[in-house]
C-alpha cells in the first residue's frame, strides 16, 4: 500500500532542516500554532491541547491540566529569522523549474508558475508567498525538566478531559515554527521517474492557481498536492504598532507567546514547519510494560471547510484508494528509543529520554540519513544526563546559564547536569581480614524548630536500591547494585556483616517476623535467605527468570512471596526454599504481599489489574479490574478486610478482600499514583503521586483530609510511621520529607543525599527513618 502523502511529504522535506513539515499548514479549529503549544500530530496536521506558556488565570478554549503551572521562557531564548524560505523548497529528489522550463532555485519567486520534476520514487515540494519566517526558542534544560515533570498531567488531560485516545510519547511541546501567508505543496508518492507537476500561478491567492500533472514514462506515478484553503486565516487580528513594519516576537510576559504583528497587508499565520520536543520514559527501570493508551486513533477534525481541496493527479485516470489512517511519521521516536536503550559504562540506566528536532540537525550536520534508526546505531552518539535519570543526546547544546533560575518554580526539579557515575569495582568482603569500613558520619541539624541527626553509611560501592528494618529495630539491612547485602546495627549504623552471595544487583529485601533471617531478591531472578546469627545462606529461592520486584514474609514467617518482571508471583517455603505456588499475571508483577492475618496474598501488575489469592492453596479468589493503567502499588488495611491500589490512571481504589468489590474510588491526583498505604488504625489512606503531592483521605468515605506538597515529581515512596503520627516520602529531589500526619505541618526536609532516594522506611518505634539512594549511601535520620 502506498504510504500516505503526509508521511512522504514529512520524510522528504525534514532533511532540509527547517523542522517537521506539516501537510496541513492551515489552522485547525484550535487556531494558529504558537510557541509553547502542547499537542499532537495527526495525518500531517498539528492539534493543540493547550498553550503551556499562558498565565494560570488565562482562560484557554478547552481548559488546562489540573495543577497547571505555566512555563516561563526567558526573552534571551526567543529568536526570529526572516526569509528562511524565499519562494520554494524541494527535496533532494526534486528539481524546480520556472514555467518556461529554465532550472529554478529556492530563491526564485513563483511568478507565473513553477514545474517540479521528481527523479526518484519519492519527493516533495512547497512554495510560499511571501517569504517564510522562523520563530524559535533555543533549547534549555529547564524546558526538558518541565516536560518531564508535567507529561503525566498533560496525558491525563488529553485522555480524561478531552477524551482523546493517545499515547504519552505522542504529546509534543512546540518550540519553533516557520510561517508564511500563502502556500502550495505536494508529494510524489511512487515511481516519479520523469513525472512532472506544473503549477500555473495567478495574481491572487495560490488557491486560484491550477496544478497539472504529466508524465513521459509509463512507470511514472501518483502525485498529491494542496493549496491554502479559502478562509484558512482565522486567527484574531494582529496588534498594530505605528511606525513598524516587521513581525516580532511577543515578550515572555505575553499571554501565550503569540506573534505580535504590525500593520501588514499579508499576515504570516500559516505554519509550514514545526520544531518541537517530546519525551518517553521506560516504566520501572527499563522494564517495559504496556502503556495505558489503545492503538492510535484519528484526531479531531481540522475544522477547515476546504479540507477536500486536496487533489490527486495522474495523466491516466487510475483510481488511487484513500490511504487509511496511519500514524504520523515522527523522526524523534527512534531517537528516544536509542537514548532509552543506551548502555552506560557504569551500569546505570536511563529512565526518561527527551529529544527535539534540533538533535537530528546537530547530529547529522553533514548528511541527513534516510534511515535515522540505522544511522544512530552506526554513529553511536553519546548521551548526557540533564537530571537524575533524564537523558538527551550529547550532540546538541542545552542552554543552562540563561535559565537556571527556573529550576524550582517551573521545572519541578533541579536543572543541573548529572555527571555519569564513575564505575567503581566492588571490593570483596573477607571476614577478619578486610580493612575496617569507614566509620558512620554523624551530622546534626535544626530546621523549622525540629531537630534531627543524620548517620551517613558509605559501605556499598553502587547505588542502594532497597533497605529494611528488623521488626525489633535492632538491625538494618540494605541491598545494592554492587550485588551485596549489608547488615548494620540499627542504632549506630555500624557494619556487622556484608553478604556477597548474590551475583547480580539486589533489588528487594525484607526481614523475617522474628528478625532472625533476611530475604533478598536480585535482578537475575534469584532470591536468597540469610541467617542473621549464622551469617550464612539457609535457603535458595530459584525459579524466577527476571528481576524480583518485591519480597515479603508471611506474618508467621513460614512463607515468602516474591513478585517478578517475569509476569509471575511465587509463594515459597521460607525454611527450605521449596516452591509452593507459581501464580500468573499477564504483565510485570509490581508487588505481592501477605495480608496481616496471613490468609491471602494480594498482587498488582502492569496488566492493569490486581489479584487476591488464597495463600494456602494458591487459588485465585478475585481479579480487581477497575483500573485503566499500570497498577503500581497495593496495601492491606490492618484487619485484612480491605486493600487499596494505586495506578497509572491517576486513581486509587479501595476494595473488599472478601467480595472483590470496589468500595471507594479516589481521584484526588491528576498524575499517576505511585505509592499507597493504610494508616496503622485503618482510618486513613495515603497516596503519593507525580503531581508533587501526597494526600490522605478517609478510608471509608474517600473524603480528602490533608495534602502534603513536596515540590518533587519523582516520588519513589510514601509511608506512614508505625504509630500513625508522621508521613514521610523520598524521591528525585534527593531529600526526605516528614510531615505531621494530623496537622499537615512539615516537620523536616532532610537533605544530604546526592542522588535519587529509592526508599524510605520508619523504624518500629517511629523515631528514626532510614533512606537508601543511588548515591551509594544509606542514611539514618533520628527525629529529636
Amino acid at each position: 500500500m502506498t504510504a500516505p502523502a503526509y508521511n512522504i511529504y514529512a520524510q522528504q522535506l525534514l532533511p532540509r532542516k527547517h523542522g517537521y513539515p506539516l501537510w496541513h499548514p492551515e489552522h485547525t479549529k484550535f487556531g494558529e500554532i504558537q510557541i509553547g503549544d502542547v499537542g499532537y500530530l495527526r495525518e500531517g496536521a498539528f492539534y493543540r491541547l493547550f498553550n503551556a506558556t499562558a498565565p494560570e488565570d488565562e482562560k484557554q478554549k478547552y481548559g488546562v491540566p489540573t495543577a497547571y503551572h505555566p512555563f516561563i521562557i526567558k526573552e534571551y531564548l526567543l529568536n526570529q529569522t526572516q526569509d528562511v524560505i524565499k519562494a520554494n523548497l524541494v527535496s533532494s529528489s526534486v528539481t524546480s523549474y520556472d514555467i518556461s522550463g529554465s532550472a529554478g532555485t529556492t530563491l526564485q519567486a513563483v511568478g507565473a508558475g513553477l514545474k517540479f520534476t521528481c527523479e526518484r520514487e519519492h519527493g516533495a515540494f512547497v512554495f510560499v508567498k511571501p517569504a517564510a519566517d522562523r520563530w524559535q526558542m533555543h533549547r534549555s534544560k529547564s524546558l526538558a525538566l518541565y516536560i518531564r515533570t508535567n507529561i503525566d498531567s498533560w496525558y491525563h488531560f488529553a485522555t480524561d478531559v478531552c477524551d482523546l485516545e493517545i499515547a504519552r510519547d505522542e504529546i509534543i511541546f512546540v518550540s519553533g515554527v516557520v510561517k508564511t501567508a500563502d502556500w502550495g505543496l505536494g508529494a510524489f508518492l511512487r515511481q516519479g521517474a520523469e513525472g512532472e507537476v506544473s503549477f500555473q500561478a495567478n495574481l491572487g491567492p495560490f488557491a486560484q492557481g491550477s496544478f497539472n500533472f504529466s508524465r513521459s514514462h509509463k512507470s511514472a506515478g501518483v502525485v498529491e498536492w494542496r493549496t491554502k484553503p479559502d478562509g484558512a486565516s482565522v486567527s484574531p487580528a494582529p496588534s498594530v504598532r505605528s511606525g513598524s513594519t516587521s513581525d516580532t516576537l511577543a515578550s515572555s510576559s505575553s499571554t501565550s507567546l503569540a506573534l505580535q504583528r504590525t500593520h501588514s497587508d499579508t499576515r504570516k499565520d500559516q505554519s509550514l514547519f514545526l520544531r518541537y520536543f517530546k519525551t518517553k520514559r521506560v516504566l520501572w527501570r527499563n522494564m517495559m510494560v504496556r502503556g495505558a493508551a489503545d492503538p492510535d486513533k484519528p484526531g479531531p477534525n481540522s475544522g477547515s471547510d476546504d479540507e477536500d481541496k486536496m487533489s490527486t493527479g495522474s495523466d491516466e485516470e487510475e483510481v488511487v484508494e484513500e490511504p487509511g489512517i496511519v500514524k504520523a511519521y515522527d523522526p524523534l521516536d527512534c531517537v528516544l528509543d536509542y537514548i532509552l536503550d543506551y548502555q552506560l559504562e557504569d551500569g546505570s540506566q536511563v529512565d526518561t529520554a527527551v529529544a527535539g528536532i534540533e538533535d537530528l540537525y546537530a547530529l547529522f550536520d553533514d548528511e541527513f540519513p534516510e534511515d535515522i534508526a540505522s544511522a544512530l546505531q552506526e554513529r553511536k552518539p553519546t548521551i548526557m544526563f540533564i537530571e537524575d535519570g533524564v537523558a538527551a543526546l550529547a550532540c546538541a547544546e542545552w542552554s543552562e546559564e540563561h535559565d537556571d533560575h527556573e529550576e524550582s518554580e517551573h521545572s519541578g526539579a533541579r536543572a543541573t547536569q548529572e555527571t555519569p557515575k564513575a564505575e567503581v569495582p566492588p571490593v570483596p568482603y573477607v571476614p577478619n581480614s578486610a580493612p575496617d569500613p569507614p566509620p558512620p558520619i554523624l551530622n546534626a541539624r535544626t530546621e523549622a524548630g525540629h531537630t534531627y541527626t543524620t548517620v551517613v553509611l558509605q559501605d556499598h560501592t553502587g547505588g542502594v536500591g532497597c533497605v529494611a528494618w528488623s521488626p525489633d529495630g535492632r538491625f538494618i539491612a540494605s541491598g545494592s547494585e554492587d550485588n551485596s547485602v549489608i547488615l548494620r546495627d540499627g542504632n549506630t549504623g555500624q557494619l556487622l556483616h556484608k553478604f556477597e552471595d548474590h551475583n547480580d544487583a539486589v533489588w528487594s529485601i525484607t526481614f523475617s517476623p522474628d528478625g532472625r533471617h533476611i530475604a533478598s531478591g536480585a535482578c537475575n531472578g534469584m532470591a536468597l535467605v540469610h541467617d542473621v546469627e549464622e551469617l550464612a545462606v539457609t535457603a535458595v529461592l530459584d525459579g524466577h527468570t527476571d528481576v524480583i520486584q518485591s519480597i515479603h514474609y508471611s506474618p508467621d514467617g513460614s512463607k515468602i512471596v516474591t513478585a517478578s518482571v517475569d509476569k509471575s508471583l511465587r509463594i515459597w517455603d521460607a525454611a527450605t526454599g521449596t516452591l509452593l505456588h507459581a501464580l500468573p499475571h499477564d504483565e510485570i508483577v509490581m508487588n505481592a504481599i501477605f495480608s496481616p492475618n496471613g490468609k491471602v496474598v494480594a498482587s498488582c501488575s502492569g496488566d492493569y489489574s490486581a489479584k487476591i489469592w488464597d495463600a494456602e492453596t494458591g487459588q485465585l479468589l478475585h481479579k480487581l479490574t477497575r483500573h485503566s493503567g499500570v497498577v503500581w502499588s497495593i496495601a492491606f488495611d490492618p484487619e485484612s478486610r480491605r486493600v487499596i491500589t494505586g495506578s497509572d490512571d491517576t486513581t486509587s481504589v479501595i476494595w473488599s478482600v472478601e467480595s472483590g468489590e470496589a468500595l471507594v474510588l479516589l481521584h484526588e491526583h491528576p498524575a499517576p499514583v505511585w505509592g499507597v498505604s493504610f494508616s496503622p488504625d485503618g482510618q486513613r489512606v495515603l497516596s503519593g503521586s507525580n503531581d508533587m503531592t501526597l494526600k490522605t483521605c478517609d478510608s471509608f468515605t474517600g473524603k480528602l483530609l490533608r495534602t502534603f506538597d513536596r515540590n518533587d515529581a519523582l516520588m519513589s515512596v510514601a509511608v506512614f510511621s508505625p504509630d500513625g503520627r508522621y508521613v514521610a516520602s523520598g524521591g528525585g529531589s534527593n531529600e526526605v520529607h516528614v510531615w505531621d500526619a494530623e496537622t499537615g505541618q512539615r516537620l523536616s526536609t532532610m537533605d544530604g543525599h546526592f542522588d535519587k532516594i529509592n526508599t524510605v522506611q520508619f523504624s518500629p518505634e517511629s523515631d528514626r527513618l532510614v533512606s537508601a539512594s543511588d548515591d551509594g549511601t544509606v542514611r539514618i535520620w533520628t527525629l529529636l
